[in-house]
C-alpha cells in the first residue's frame, strides 16, 4: 500500500507504517494566499498578452497558455498547450515565447506582456540570471519582444 502511494506522489517519502502515513498527514499545511487582481486595459493603440504556465508536480506534466486583448478588452488571440515534462519555470517561459511568437507572426506590434511568474519578470528585465537550462529560451523571448 504504501509504495503504491509513493508511486502515484513520488515526492513524498514511503512510509513504514500506518502510524507513520497519519504523522506524515497531520504534518500537512495548506497555505492560501488571497489576492485581489483587476485586469486593466491597455492604453489605446496597445494590446495586452497575459500568460501563464503549471506544472502538475515539479517536474512534471506542464503546460501553458495565454490571452491577448485590444485596448477595448475584446479577445484577439487565446492559447493553451500541452508542453510536455518539465519545471513549472520551463512552463512559464514557453507560453509566454508561444503567445509573443504568434504576435510576431501577426505583425501585432505595441504589446504589454504580463506574465505571474515573478522569476519570470526578473529574468526578462535582467535583473536575476536564469538558469542554464533556460537562457537559451529567455533570449528568444528578448528577441521576440524587440520584434514587436
Amino acid at each position: 500500500m504504501f509504495y503504491l502511494l509513493h508511486s502515484v506522489y513520488p515526492y513524498i517519502s514511503c512510509p513504514s507504517s500506518w502510524i507513520d502515513l497519519i504523522k506524515l498527514i497531520e504534518g500537512c499545511r495548506h497555505e492560501l494566499r488571497v489576492w485581489k487582481l483587476n485586469w486593466e486595459r491597455p492604453p489605446p493603440n496597445t494590446f495586452q498578452l497575459n500568460t501563464d504556465g503549471s506544472a502538475l508536480s515539479n517536474p512534471g506534466k506542464i503546460g501553458g497558455g495565454g490571452i491577448l486583448r485590444d485596448s477595448q478588452g475584446d479577445m484577439i488571440y487565446a492559447h493553451t498547450n500541452s508542453l510536455g515534462t518539465g519545471t513549472n519555470n520551463l512552463a512559464e517561459v514557453q507560453a509566454a515565447a508561444h503567445g509573443l511568437y504568434w504576435c510576431t507572426q501577426h505583425d501585432t506590434k505595441e504589446i504589454i506582456l504580463e506574465v505571474d511568474s515573478e522569476q519570470l519578470t526578473k529574468w526578462i528585465s535582467h535583473s536575476s540570471q536564469p538558469p542554464w537550462k533556460l537562457q537559451e529560451q529567455i533570449k528568444d523571448i528578448h528577441r521576440l519582444i524587440k520584434a514587436t
